[in-house]
C-alpha cells in the first residue's frame, strides 16, 4: 500500500472488522501482541545477537589478516645498521694495510675515540672530528652521501684521499682501525676503476651471504664492480636482483657464469632476476646453466625475462628435473606464445616437488589451460597464480575455465590467483562446481574480473559451504559485469538459479560452463533424491545422450555434443509440501523458500560477513555483494541486522536489497524495519520495497509490471512463477482441464520481457531462467475459486466499505486499489457488489484492475452478467477476457447476447470456440449468429455453410485464424444442467446452486428505447415500480372489456401485460407494430423466458435507480438536496444533458449516466429540474431501527 493511503487502509480494515470479519479479529489482536513483544523484548534480543556477530566477524577478520600478512625481511636495528655502515666507510677504508682480523684479537675500537669526516655547512669543506653519538653520521646511507659524488667531494685535506690530516694523525688511533678485507678492497678498487660509488649493502660490507639489491637500479658498471666480492670461499646463499631494469647481458652473463661455479652456488637457495627486462639471449641461457648448477636452489623468479622459443623448453626441463626447487615464478617469460607451449608445460609440471608456481602475464589458450588442469592433478602445488593469462578467443568464454574445471580433482592447492582473467559469472559457476568439496583451498584472488552479481553469488555460495576449506576471496574491482548476462539468451547461455533451478537448458558440452552447469543439475537432483529420469526431460541430444555416471565423487559428463533438456525437481519438492493445503499459497511460498534457499553454514558465516566488512567504503562492490545475497540466500534477522549495523552509510541500500531474504511473516518484517535508523530512511526505502510489501500471495490475481533489477520486484516475479507451478501441480492432481493460453497449464498470461513476448523464446515460463534485468510484465490469474461454504459480505458492510473508500478523497485511486488488494483475500463478495464497485472508478484502467482483483472472490459467479453488462465497450470486455483468460471469464450460465472474438492460435480461445459449438448442439445450433472467420493471412470467410459441427470436438478446432460470433438463445431452449456442467468442468465453479438462484439479467446496452419509455411512464405516475406491477397484476380488465381482474398471483403473463398497459393508459407503443413492441419489452422483463414476469424480475426496472441513489448517498449523505446543490453548481434550477454529464463526472459517478438522465427527464424537454430529480426519494433505502 502506498504511503499516502495509510489512513484509508485503516478505515477500510476497520469497516471490515466491524461486522462479518470476526474471524480476522484474533489475527489483528495477535499482530498487536506481536508488535508489543517486538518492542518490549525481541528488538533488544536482535540487537544483542547483532553485536555478537559483529564481535565474531571483527575477530575473524583480524586473525585472517595476521595469518596472511606478507613475510617481513629480516630486521636490522638502526643501531646495527649505523655501526655496519660506519665500519664500511670509516674503519677499513683509510687503512693502507690489508690484514685479516685474526681470531682471538681483541677489537678495542670502541675504547678509543673514532674520527669521522664532517661537513661544514657554511663553507662546504670537510673536517675531521671526533665521532658523534650513534645515529648522527650524515653518510650512513648511500643516498645521502652527496659529499662523495662528483662535484660534491670535500677538499682532500690529507693530500692522499685516504688518511686524516697530519695534525690529527695518531698512531694509537690509526693502529686500532679495522683492516680492509681482501674482497672488499677489490670491490673498492673496481668501484674506483669504473667510477661508481660503493654500495653499503650487507653483502658488500661482508655481513651477509645474500646479495639483495631489489629495486636498487644497479647499472652494469656497478654490477661488474660487485663481481669482485664473489669468491669461492664466500658462497652466495641468495641472489635477488629484482627490478634492476638497467642490467643487461654485459654484466648479467659474467655474474651468472661466475655464480655457476660449483663452490659459489653450492649453497644458493634463492635466485630472483624478476624485472631485469634487458637481459637477452645470453643472460637467459646463463640463468638456465645456473639452475642446473645450483643443486640446492629452492626459489626461482625469472619473471619478465624474455626467453626465446629455443630456450624456454630447456628452462622448463631444467626446472622440472630439479630435485630441490619448490617455488617458481615465470611471469611474462613468453610461455604460450608458440607451438612448444604444451611441451614446456608438460616438462614444467613433471616436478612433483613444486609447491608454488606463478605463471602470470603469459598467454594461454583453451587447450593449454585444459592441459594445465590435467597436469596439476599429479602435483602437490599449494599456490598457483595465473594472473593476466587468459587469451581472448572471439565467441568463446574465458579459457581459464578449462583450468578451473580441472581443479575438481586437485587435493593440495591452498591458494589460487586469477587476477584479470575475464572471469565472469560463467567461469565463477565453474569455480563453484569444481571447488565445492575442495579440502585444502583457502584463498582465491579474483581481483579485476567482471564477476557482477551472478559471479559473486557463485563465490559467496562456495564460501558459505562447510564441505570446503575456503576462507576468503579477494574481489577488488569485480563489480563490473553486473550486466554480463544481458546477452546470455542471445548466446544460448542458460543461467542457474539455486532457489529455482527448474528451467529449460540448452547445453553445448564442449564448453566448461555448460558442463559445470550440467554437473550442478546432477548434484541438485542428487540432493533432492530425485531420480535422474524424472528430473531430466531430454528434448534433443546430438549424439544420443546417456546420463552421466559418478566416479570418485565427480559426475563424468561428456565433453562434446549438444543437449537440450528440461530440468525440474518440483515433484520432489512437492512431496515435502504434503502438509500444505492447495489454497495456502503463502504457506507454500514460505515452505518452498525454507527448503530451497541457500543457507550459509554457521561455521562459515563469519567468513561470509568478513567479506562484507572488507568491502566497507567501496559502494560498487558492496552493491554487488548485496545483490548476490538477496536472490538466493536465506538470511535471518540477526544477519540482516549485522549488515545494517556494520555499515551505517549503506543501511538504506542494504535494506532495499536484502528485504526479500527476510521471512515473510509480519513479525520478521516489522523487526527488519527496525534496522532502519529513522523514519526518513523508511520513507526513502519504501518505494523500492512497495511491490513486495503489498504483494498478496493469497490473491495474486492482477497485472504486474516488475523491474527485475530491483530486488523486491524480482522477488515478486520469483513468487509469481513459483505460485504458477504450484497451481499447475494442484490442477493436474485434481485432473482439471488445461485452460491456459498456450496449453502449458500456466496461470501467467501476456508475459513480456523487455517489451518482447516471452513465448517467442520459450514455450512456458517454467522453461525460462528469470533474468535480473529489464521489465517483466504479465497478468497472473489464479485458479482459486470460493468454496461452497464461503459467505460474502453483507450489503450493509459492503456499502460501508464503499463509503469509506469514497470519503478518502485525498488519496489517489491507485492507493485505494492497493488497499483493496491487500485485504481482498479476507473477503468474498457477490456479483452485485462487483457491479457497484466497477461503477466507482473513473478511469478504465482502475475499473479493470478492481474487477480483476476481486474476480476470484465472487461467490455467485452464475450471476456474473450482473457486472459484465456494466462494461459498455466491447473493447474493454475483450481486454478483460485477455487478462483473465477467455475460459475463466466465459459466461457459462448466461451467454445470451454475448459477442465472442476468438484467436484460435491460443488454447483457451479454442476451448471457448469448442464450448460454444457444443453448447449450440445441446440447445439449438442456430443460436450461433453472425459467424465470421478470418484466416491467418487475412482472408475473410463469411461461413455461409455455418459453423462446422465438428468443432464441438476440441481436437478438430483449427489452430489458426480468428473466429467471431454472437450467441443467442430463447428461454425455452436453455439447457441449464449442461451449462452447469461446462462451468464446473472448465470454469472450476462450484455448482451447488439451483436454477432458481440464477438472476437472469439483461444489460443496459441490450435495452431498447421502449423499455426506457415505459419506465419513464411508471415514474411519472407511481411512487415505485412495484405499484405499477400490482396495478397491472391485480387490476386489469378482462380481454372482453369486462370487469377487472382483482386477484393477484404475483406474476404477469404476456396477455396480462398487454392488457395492463392499455388499462393504465400508456399509449407510448401505439401504432401498427404495438404488439411487437410490447412483446419485446416483455421479453426484456422475462430474461428467464418462463413466459411470465415475477415481481423479482419486474424489479430490474428500478435497479438502475437504486444504484444511482446509493451512490448519491455515498457522496452526500441521506439528503438529496445536498446532492442537487452539488450537481446544480450554477444555481439555475435545471441541468441540461451536457451539464448533467459534467456534474456526475465531477462527483465521481461513472455509471450509465445517459440512461439515468433519460429516466429522470420525465417531461422530455432535455433538462432535469429539481422536481424531476427528487423522484429519486422513492428509491432511498429505509433506515433500520435498532432496539
Amino acid at each position: 500500500m502506498a504511503l499516502g493511503s495509510g489512513e484509508g487502509m485503516r478505515r477500510i480494515v476497520g469497516v471490515l472488522q466491524f461486522e462479518q470479519l470476526n474471524a480476522t479479529w484474533p489475527r489483528a489482536m495477535m499482530m498487536h501482541h506481536v508488535v508489543k513483544e517486538c518492542k518490549d523484548m525481541e528488538h533488544a534480543t536482535l540487537k544483542r545477537l547483532t553485536r555478537l556477530i559483529d564481535t565474531a566477524v571483527q575477530n575473524w577478520h583480524l586473525t585472517f589478516r595476521l595469518l596472511n600478512a606478507p613475510a617481513r625481511a629480516p630486521f636490522e636495528s638502526p643501531e646495527e645498521k649505523i655501526n655496519r655502515i660506519q665500519e664500511f666507510w670509516s674503519e677499513g677504508l683509510w687503512r693502507p694495510t690489508d690484514r685479516r682480523l685474526s681470531e682471538g684479537v681483541e677489537d678495542i675500537s670502541e675504547r678509543r675515540p673514532r674520527y669521522d669526516l664532517r661537513m661544514d655547512v657554511k663553507n662546504i669543506k670537510g673536517r675531521w672530528a671526533t665521532a658523534k653519538p650513534v645515529g648522527t653520521l650524515p653518510h650512513q646511507q648511500h643516498e645521502k652521501l652527496k659529499m662523495l659524488t662528483q662535484g660534491g667531494r670535500p677538499e682532500d685535506l690529507a693530500g692522499d684521499g685516504r688518511f686524516p690530516p697530519e695534525e690529527i694523525k695518531d698512531t694509537n688511533v690509526t693502529e686500532l682501525l679495522r683492516p680492509v678485507r681482501r674482497g672488499r678492497k677489490l670491490y673498492f678498487d673496481q668501484c674506483l676503476e669504473r667510477h661508481v660509488i660503493p654500495n653499503p649493502l650487507m653483502f658488500m660490507t661482508g655481513h651477509s651471504h645474500e646479495l639483495k639489491s631489489n629495486g636498487q637500479i644497479f647499472t652494469d658498471a656497478e654490477m661488474l664492480a660487485a663481481l669482485a666480492l664473489l669468491r669461492e670461499e664466500f658462497p652466495v646463499h641468495e641472489l635477488d636482483l629484482a627490478e634492476n631494469a638497467l642490467l643487461t647481458d654485459k654484466s648479467m652473463v659474467p655474474l651468472l657464469e661466475k655464480l655457476s661455479n660449483a663452490s659459489v652456488c653450492a649453497k644458493l637457495r634463492h635466485l630472483s632476476l624478476a624485472g631485469c627486462r634487458q637481459v637477452g639471449r645470453g643472460g637467459s641461457w646463463a640463468s638456465i646453466n645456473l639452475i642446473l648448477s645450483a643443486k640446492t636452489l629452492r626459489s626461482l623468479n625469472l619473471s619478465h625475462i624474455q626467453f626465446t622459443s629455443q630456450s624456454l623448453p630447456s628452462l622448463c626441463k631444467a626446472i622440472g628435473e630439479h630435485e630441490n626447487i619448490r617455488d617458481v615464478s615465470l611471469c611474462g617469460t613468453g610461455l604460450g606464445k608458440n607451438g612448444l607451449s604444451g611441451l614446456c608445460l608438460s616438462a614444467l609440471f613433471v616436478n612433483k616437488r613444486l609447491e608454488k608456481l606463478d605463471l602470470s602475464w603469459n598467454r594461454f589458450n583453451h587447450e593449454q589451460f585444459a592441459q594445465m588442469g590435467v597436469l596439476i592433478d599429479a602435483t602437490d602445488i599449494e599456490e598457483l597464480a595465473v594472473d593476466y593469462c587468459a587469451a581472448y578467443v572471439f565467441g568463446r568464454d574465458s579459457p581459464v575455465a578449462e583450468l578451473l574445471e580441472g581443479l575438481a580433482k586437485d587435493k593440495s592447492l591452498r591458494k589460487l590467483s586469477l587476477v584479470a582473467n575475464r572471469v565472469d559469472f560463467r567461469s565463477a559457476l565453474v569455480i563453484e562446481d569444481a571447488l565445492d568439496m575442495h579440502p585444502t583451498l583457502k584463498d582465491i584472488n579474483m581481483t579485476d574480473n567482471p564477476l557482477g552479481a551472478l559471479g559473486m553469488r557463485s563465490l559467496l555460495r562456495l564460501l558459505s559451504r562447510k564441505e570446503n576449506a575456503l576462507k576468503h576471496f579477494q574481489s577488488d574491482g569485480c563489480y563490473q559485469g553486473a550486466t554480463g548476462m544481458l546477452d546470455a539468451e542471445a548466446e544460448g547461455c542458460s543461467v542457474y538459479s539455486f532457489t529455482n533451478p527448474g528451467s529449460r537448458y540448452v547445453l553445448d558440452l564442449s564448453r566448461p560452463y555448460h558442463r559445470s552447469l550440467l554437473r550442478i543439475l546432477y548434484k541438485t537432483a542428487e540432493a533432492t533424491k530425485m531420480p535422474l529420469d524424472k528430473a531430466f526431460e531430454i528434448v534433443e541430444a546430438n549424439p544420443p545422450y546417456q546420463h552421466a555416471s559418478k566416479s570418485s565423487g565427480l559426475w563424468q559428463v561428456p565433453t562434446s555434443g549438444r543437449l537440450v533438456c528440461n530440468f525440474s525437481v518440483e515433484a520432489q519438492i512437492q512431496s515435502s509440501l504434503s502438509g500444505v493445503d492447495d489454497d495456502d499459497y503463502l504457506g507454500f511460498l514460505d515452505t518452498h523458500f525454507e527448503l530451497t534457499r541457500f543457507k550459509a553454514d554457521r561455521q562459515k558465516i563469519t567468513a561470509l560477513f568478513a567479506k562484507w566488512l572488507e568491502l566497507e567504503g567501496r559502494e560498487e562492490d558492496q552493491s554487488i555483494y548485496l545483490q548476490a545475497l538477496a536472490k538466493d540466500f536465506n538470511m535471518s534477522l540477526p544477519y540482516l541486522g549485522y549488515l545494517c549495523r556494520s555499515s551505517p552509510s549503506s543501511v538504506r541500500r542494504t535494506m532495499k536489497t536484502m528485504f526479500p531474504s527476510v521471512p515473510s511473516d509480519d513479525q520478521s518484517r516489522y523487526l527488519a524495519m527496525l534496522c532502519l535508523p529513522s523514519l526518513s530512511d523508511f520513507y526513502t526505502c519504501y518505494p523500492r520495497m512497495e511491490a513486495l510489501l503489498t504483494f498478496n500471495a493469497q490473491n495474486a490475481t492482477g497485472h504486474y509490471s516488475l523491474d527485475l533489477g530491483n530486488s523486491c520486484e524480482f522477488a515478486v516475479a520469483q513468487r509469481l512463477i513459483l505460485l504458477d507451478r504450484w497451481e499447475a501441480v494442484c490442477n493436474k492432481r485434481r485432473q482439471r482441464v488445461d485452460i491456459s493460453a498456450t496449453g502449458n497449464r500456466s496461470q501467467l498470461r501476456n508475459e513480456n520481457h523487455q517489451g518482447r513476448p516471452l513465448l517467442l523464446r520459450v514455450r512456458s515460463v517454467a522453461e525460462w531462467s528469470l533474468p535480473e534485468y529489464g521489465i517483466f510484465e504479465l497478468d497472473y490469474v489464479s485458479c482459486y475459486r470460493p468454496p461452497a461454504r464461503a459467505k460474502p459480505l453483507s450489503d450493509e458492510l459492503w456499502e460501508s466499505l464503499m463509503v469509506s473508500m469514497y470519503n478518502c478523497k485525498e488519496f489517489r485511486p491507485e492507493d485505494k486499489l492497493k488497499a483493496l488488494r491487500s485485504i481482498s483475500h479476507l473477503i468474498f463478495i457477490t456479483c452485485m457488489h462487483m457491479r457497484q464497485m466497477v461503477g466507482y472508478f473513473k478511469e478504465t484502467s482502475h475499473r479493470e484492475e478492481a474487477f480483476v482483483t476481486f474476480f476470484p472472490r465472487v461467490v455467485d459467479m452464475h450471476n456474473s452478467k450482473q457486472f459484465t453488462v456494466r462494461f459498455d465497450s466491447q473493447d474493454e470486455l475483450q481486454r478483460l477476457r485477455g487478462r483473465l483468460g477467455f475460459v475463466t471469464s466465459f459466461p457459462f450460465l448466461q451467454p445470451e447476447n454475448t459477442t465472442f472474438v476468438l484467436n484460435l492460435k491460443y488454447n483457451d480461445q479454442r476451448l471457448c470456440c469448442s464450448m460454444l459449438v457444443d453448447l449450440a448442439l445441446h440447445e439449438k445450433f442456430g443460436n450461433l449468429r453472425e459467424s465470421h472467420m478470418v484466416s491467418e493471412d487475412g482472408v475473410a470467410d463469411p461461413m455461409t455453410m455455418g459453423v462446422p459441427r465438428g468443432w464441438a470436438d476440441f481436437a478438430k478446432v483449427p489452430s489458426t485464424g480468428t473466429f467471431s460470433c454472437k450467441y443467442v438463445c430463447a428461454p425455452e431452449d436453455r439447457q441449464v444442467d449442461f451449462r452447469k456442467k461446462l462451468s464446473q468442468t472448465y470454469g472450476f465453479i462450484n455448482t451447488t446452486f439451483s436454477e432458481s438462484d440464477i438472476a437472469w439479467w439483461t444489460g443496459l446496452n441490450e435495452v431498447g428505447e421502449d423499455v426506457l419509455d415505459l419506465l419513464e411512464f411508471f415514474i411519472s405516475r407511481y411512487n415505485h415500480v412495484n405499484e405499477a406491477f400490482a396495478h397491472i397484476d391485480g387490476g386489469v380488465r378482462g380481454a372482453d372489456g369486462g370487469g377487472s381482474n382483482t386477484t393477484s398471483n404475483g406474476e404477469l403473463t404476456l396477455r396480462e401485460f398487454e392488457a395492463g398497459i392499455r388499462d393504465i393508459g400508456c399509449h407510448k407503443f401505439k401504432g401498427p407494430n404495438e404488439k411487437e413492441r410490447i412483446a419485446a419489452v416483455f421479453r426484456y422483463l422475462d430474461p428467464g423466458g418462463e413466459g411470465n414476469v415475477s415481481l423479482q424480475e419486474w424489479q430490474i426496472l428500478d435497479q438502475l435507480w437504486k444504484e444511482f441513489v446509493q451512490f448519491l448517498i455515498y457522496a452526500f449523505g441521506d439528503e438529496l438536496e445536498f446532492a442537487w446543490e452539488e450537481l446544480d453548481d450554477d444555481g439555475s434550477g435545471e441541468l441540461s444533458e451536457d451539464e448533467w454529464f459534467q456534474a456526475v463526472k465531477r462527483i465521481g459517478y461513472f455509471g450509465p449516466a445517459r440512461v439515468v438522465f433519460a429516466l429522470l427527464d420525465g417531461s422530455d424537454d432535455g433538462n432535469i429540474s429539481w422536481d424531476e430529480f427528487r423522484e429519486l426519494e422513492k428509491y432511498r433505502r429505509k433506515k433500520k431501527t435498532r432496539f
